[in-house]
Parts: structure tokens; C-alpha cells; sequence
């Protein structure tokens, strides 16, 4: 048994969760696959998946060796790369995690722009507005906006991102506009879900920091979603600037309490801190961040 073989096949099939998904994506036969993480567990000793007919997922012993052997496999990948001198020439396989919003608006044409300059690189983009574990989930890197978890992970921050309430033209004509923050309260109101803080809402004004109540009638877990249901007249609610400014050209979009904005949100590119970063890594973090101040 080739065990750096078999442990990319074991890694691949870690984060696709499938060992048909894992075959396609090596160019391999299914069989071949599991004959290869059989020889694995046999070598290990242990059982590293659970398999059913449809899935895999991870045994204990499982979650315990895949970081360990992505690590592995990172750092032949860095070191390889540094003696042929592939450093201006990138390659291999890029997985990248982004917020819904951001990643169709802007995230999804770099990527696309990054890829065609360096044809070797295979990207996989993931959008979706969770926290993603980029340790667990073999993500090389994520765009993670707000509270940091970085255990296990590096973080460069690329800026911060501004937040404004927003209504539509018909809900504000219907229901009135709130000219002090405190008017929000006798508003329906639109927020993401998932939030610790209640009802409760921070705005910066002329006068700093304010607290109010609002009271949510919708709430979603998805950026485009919550814009949707501000554009069709729901409630107010707050939308990443960087998302609404042809929406408030357009006028299809109103700002409401314009002198007030939500507490600036971090904006930052989290990757696993192991002791090789790879260049297509470093290459990408960069890419982000050279384009940050376009973005926003």
C-alpha cells in the first residue's frame, strides 16, 4: 500500500463526505477508493469511517487523523513546491468558504479572475452563511465576517464592512418613516437569525452608541434572503452597504435614520495555521486583500 496515497484518498473523502464524490474527483474507480482506505485502517489499525449507502462520515479516530493528515500532506505539497520552483507557477486545489452576499456580489468574480491567472489551480467555492470549521471541513481558506473562532487557525484582517437600515419605498409610504431611533419600536422589523442579543438593536449615531427595541416579524439565516424580504416590503431592516448600493441608486431601496449605522463588522480571511502555508494560499489571502478597498 502506498500510505501518502492512500491518505489523500482518505483526506478527500473526509471533506466530500462521499466515496463516489472522492473517486470522480481523484479520477478513480469507487472500488479502488475503498480497497485504498480499507488499507489505511488496516495500517492504522482503526476505523476511520463510518459508511452507509450513501454517505461517510467520520469515526472518533477519524476526526483525530484527518488534521493531522491534511498537515502532512500540506507540508510535502509546500516543500515539493518550493524545490521545483513553482512558486510563480500555482497549482492544486483551492476550497474557499464566503457569506451568501458578499460571495455572489464580489467574492465569486475573483475567484473566477484568480483561477484563469493561475489555470493549474482547481478552486471550489462554498457559499453559505454558517461559521465554517476550515480545520474540519478542509477548507483552505474563509471569509469570515464578525466574532472570530480561531482556534487552530490564522487571521488576516481585510477591513470592515458597513451596515445601514433600509427599507422599501412601498413599506415606508404604507407605514410611515421613523425619524429617531426610538420609532423603530412601532416598526416591523427584518434580522438575521441566530443572534444572542433579543430584541434589542445597537445604532452609532451623532450621539454614539444607542439601544432600542425592534420587533422582529422575519428573520433568516441568509443575507439575500433578509434583502429579499426588506425589498418586498416586510419590515425595515440592515443590509451590508457593499450589497444595496445599486439597490439605493436604483431607488428600490430606501435608507431609513440615514445619520445612524450598525457597529462596523470585521471582515477577515481565516486559514489553518499550520507550520507550511501554501503559496496558492498566501496568493489568495493576498488577492483578497489587494482587492478589499474595490469590494467594499
Amino acid at each position: 500500500m502506498d500510505k501518502l496515497t492512500a491518505m489523500t484518498t482518505f483526506v478527500r473523502v473526509a471533506e466530500l463526505g462521499s466515496l463516489s464524490a472522492a473517486a470522480r474527483d481523484l479520477g478513480l474507480t469507487q472500488p479502488a477508493v475503498s480497497q485504498q482506505i480499507a488499507g489505511l485502517e488496516k495500517h492504522l489499525g482503526t476505523l476511520l469511517l463510518y459508511r452507509t449507502t450513501r454517505s461517510v462520515t467520520l469515526t472518533e479516530s477519524g476526526s483525530r487523523y484527518y488534521p493531522q493528515a491534511k498537515q502532512i500532506l500540506m507540508a510535502m505539497s509546500e516543500t515539493e513546491e518550493a524545490l521545483r520552483g513553482l512558486n510563480q507557477g500555482l497549482a492544486g486545489h483551492l476550497r474557499i468558504h464566503a457569506p451568501t452576499g458578499l460571495g455572489q456580489h464580489y467574492i465569486t468574480r475573483l475567484a473566477i479572475d484568480f483561477q484563469q491567472r493561475h489555470p493549474d489551480i482547481v478552486i471550489e467555492l462554498l457559499l453559505d452563511d454558517r461559521v465554517a470549521d476550515v480545520v474540519s471541513e478542509g477548507i483552505d481558506v474563509a471569509v469570515r465576517l464578525g466574532d472570530l473562532r480561531t482556534a487552530g487557525t490564522v487571521a488576516r484582517r481585510l477591513g470592515t464592512l458597513a451596515r445601514v437600515l433600509v427599507a422599501s419605498p412601498g413599506y415606508l409610504a404604507l407605514q410611515g418613516t421613523p425619524r429617531t431611533p426610538a420609532e423603530l419600536a412601532g416598526h416591523a422589523y427584518i434580522r438575521y437569525s441566530g443572534r444572542g442579543d433579543g430584541a434589542g438593536l445597537t445604532l452609532i449615531g451623532p450621539k454614539g452608541a444607542e439601544i432600542m427595541t425592534v420587533h422582529p416579524v422575519f428573520l433568516a439565516n441568509n443575507s439575500m434572503a433578509l434583502m429579499q424580504a426588506i425589498e418586498a416590503g416586510i419590515g425595515i431592516g440592515g443590509a451590508q452597504l457593499p450589497l444595496i448600493r445599486q439597490r439605493l441608486t436604483g431607488k428600490t431601496l430606501v435608507r431609513v435614520l440615514p445619520d445612524y449605522h450598525f457597529p462596523p463588522m470585521a471582515v477577515h480571511a481565516v486559514y489553518p495555521d499550520t507550520r507550511f502555508i501554501p503559496a496558492k494560499v498566501r496568493a489568495w489571502v493576498d488577492c483578497l486583500a489587494a482587492a478589499w478597498a474595490g469590494m467594499v
